[in-house]
Order: C-alpha cells, then structure tokens, then sequence
C-alpha cells in the first residue's frame, strides 16, 4: 500500500514540529513534509506533489487562499484541509453542509486532526474528484468563506463572460456589493451565481459606502441555497473554474512581513526544529530537581500539542494529561474574559489528595504553558515557582 504523503503548512514552527511528532507516532505510515509559508509549499509541491494539504488561512508571502489556488492548478483534485481561527464552530459546521470546504477549527486536539485527515484521504481515495473535506475554489463562495475566515479588509474584483462585479471585505465582514445596477445582498448574491471567470483581491481597498448589513456566513449559506434550488453547482462549472490573477502593484501587501533575516530555507527550518527540540528537553530536564518531582511537559494551548516531557510514567501519562491541561488553559481564559478581567495568567494550581498540578503559562508566549505533576508530600510550592521562572528564562521558543 502506497504511503499517505501529508502536507503541512503553517507559519507557527513549533506547531509544525509538535504536530509533525505526533504524526510520525501515532500514523508511522504517513510521510510528513512542512513549510512554513506558502510560497515555499508552493515550490514544494511542484517538485514532488502530496496526497493531502492542510494549510492555515494566514500566512506570510502567500496566503492559504492563494496557496490553495495555485496547488488546484497544478493538480486540480489535490484534496485540502485549511486550519482557521474562527471561534463558531456551529457556523462551521452549517457552512461545511451548505458548501463544499471543510475546516479544522484552532485550537484542535490531536484526536480531531487524525479524523479530518484520515476521513479527506478516504474521500479523495473514493471519489478521485471534489469532495467536501476539499477545497474546491471552483466556485465562488468557496473563495468568499476563505476570504472571511481570514478576517481580510479588500476588495473582491470577479469578472464572468463580460460581466464584473465587486464585494468588498471588512476584517472578514461584508458591508458592500455591486454588480452592475445591483448593490448590497442582490449584487453579491448575482455575482455568486456566476459560473468560471477571473478574480482578485485589492487588499486594504475601503468600501465606498455600506449596503449590506447582514453577516457573511448568511450571505454565503443563502448563495449556497440558490445555487442548490438552480443546479448551478454542475460539472460545467467545475470545470470552468476560476482563476486567481494578480492584484494591483499599488496593493499594500496582505501578510504580516517576515523578519529582516528572511524566510528560512529547509535546512535551516530543520536546524531551527533540532534546536527548539534540544533546548526544551533541555529545560524540562532541570525541573528533575524539584522536591516531590513526578513529571512535566511543555504544551501548545492552541493546538492541544505537547512539545516535550520529562519524568511521567505508568502512573502519569504525560501526553494525555498535558493534552487535557490545554482545556483547563483555555476554560480559564474565557472565564477571564467573561468576567472582564483585564490580566493573564501567572500560574493555576490544582491541588489532588495526593499530588500538586501546577500549570504556568510563559509570559513571553502566553499560548505555550508548563505543567508539572509534584507529590505533594514532600513539594514545595515556592521553590516550584521560582525554578519554573529560571527556567523559563533559559527556554527560547
């Protein structure tokens, strides 16, 4: 049986590496490539083409729109997961059953990402076309979802067999549309119906006036729905298609630069992971020395990864506990923010019968925490929280 080669691109590195880990644990079979933007994944995948892509929807010098378009050229059935923020899951769902684009939601758990993965290379393997878990920019409010999940502010330029037609972007909101005489919800709806063409995106234009007020994701179910009741959805649409052709050069770039240094290339993205990876066990290694030590782990609270362990055993599966923690980080948090507590987090402390669980976020990036088992017979809390802080200083992520 040929071996599942999955690729991965995200501009966060250490959620590439911990993700590449767990893969490469739990599904030895896959083979794992990674890129940290899109322009690299794109020459990559030119060379040697995956089975399956899951891109995040924000990323430097190309985006996963743009990424997504550009792999569809060269293999038009490349199946794809893209990894977005937005915090509804519920409009997800609705959205994925209207339309044809399936999302994994950050932050995810592990277990989810295996089922999304596994489930849109079964699908690809059955269908060897479209599939829902695929993100088939044939159609444009594929495209509009991608667009607003980014949270981009733009505008949308389409043109169809002499028709154009516009739909501006504010931080993922629609507030306008024209199509001809159309403006507002009927001219973004008419420009939705349209069958393979051209589009653009001219980041950063302002919408000259404001005439839809409804949100997106109704807009797009509502345009989904008509082209249902019409049977617009046909093969002659998918294989017309659309083409993604460049902005303006007066548009403002529309990814947060990269640093001074550049992108990286793969070997040095490789030197990077080796080095992260040494300096957190590293780390993890000095809390051996706390009174009561059980175990610990570094955790990613926006994926729910693990990036390192020390210490556990029969007794503390360290993966499983510091995978669950992650909910514990998050839950606080929003209570935080229901409360209207303008603070982080310093550190929580769960206090058992027999052992001290102590989770403290970095403050240099709050997303990542440590979490530390003690027994709390012989732990002392002070002395925990004062070499947690020495080693977080010597800890680079």
């Amino acid at each position: 049986m040929t071996r599942p080669r999955l690729f991965l691109v995200d501009d966060e590195e250490e959620l590439l590496w911990s993700l590449t880990e767990r893969i490469r644990i739990a599904r030895p079979h896959f083979d794992v490539m990674t890129a940290s933007d899109g322009l690299s994944a794109l020459e990559q995948l030119t060379i040697d083409p995956p089975d399956l892509i899951v891109a995040d929807i924000r990323m430097p010098r190309m985006n996963g729109l743009e990424l997504v378009v550009a792999a569809r050229r060269i293999r038009p059935s490349l199946p794809v997961v893209v990894m977005t923020a937005y915090p509804t899951h519920d409009v997800l769902e609705e959205i994925q059953r209207r339309g044809s684009i399936e999302y994994l939601e950050k932050p995810f758990d592990f277990e989810r990402f295996i089922t999304v993965v596994e489930r849109a290379l079964q699908r690809a393997d059955d269908a060897r076309v479209g599939f829902s878990g695929a993100i088939l920019v044939q159609t444009l409010p594929d495209i509009v979802q991608l667009y607003a999940l980014s949270n981009a502010t733009g505008a949308l330029h389409v043109e169809c067999r002499g028709q154009s037609g516009v739909v501006w972007f504010e931080r993922g909101a629609i507030p306008h549309a024209l199509a001809g005489p159309l403006t507002g919800v009927p001219a973004f709806l008419e420009i939705m119906s349209w069958r393979g063409g051209q589009f653009s995106m001219e980041m950063m234009a302002v919408a000259p006036a404001r005439s839809i007020a409804a949100p997106w994701m109704e807009l797009v179910m509502e345009a989904c729905r008509q082209s249902d009741e019409r049977g617009r959805d046909s093969v002659e649409s998918v294989e017309k298609g659309w083409t993604l052709v460049p902005p303006p050069p007066s548009s403002p770039p529309s990814e947060k630069p990269r640093s001074e240094d550049g992108p990286r290339s793969s070997s040095d993205r490789r030197k990077l992971k080796e080095g992260i990876m040494a300096n957190i066990k590293d780390s993890l290694t000095k809390l051996d020395s706390l009174d009561g030590f059980i175990g610990a782990c570094l955790c990613d609270s926006e994926s729910g990864m693990v990036l390192g362990t020390e210490g556990g055993g029969p007794s503390l599966n360290l993966e499983i506990a510091g995978a669950a923690n992650t909910e514990v980080v998050r839950a606080k948090r929003k209570a935080a923010r229901s409360l209207g507590l303008k603070d982080d987090i310093e550190d929580i402390l769960i206090t058992l019968g027999k052992q001290y669980h102590l989770i403290r976020p970095l403050k240099g990036k709050p997303s990542v925490f440590f979490y530390v088992a003690l027994d709390r017979g012989r732990a002392n809390l002070g002395m925990a929280r004062i070499t947690l802080a020495d080693v977080e200083r010597d800890l680079s992520l």
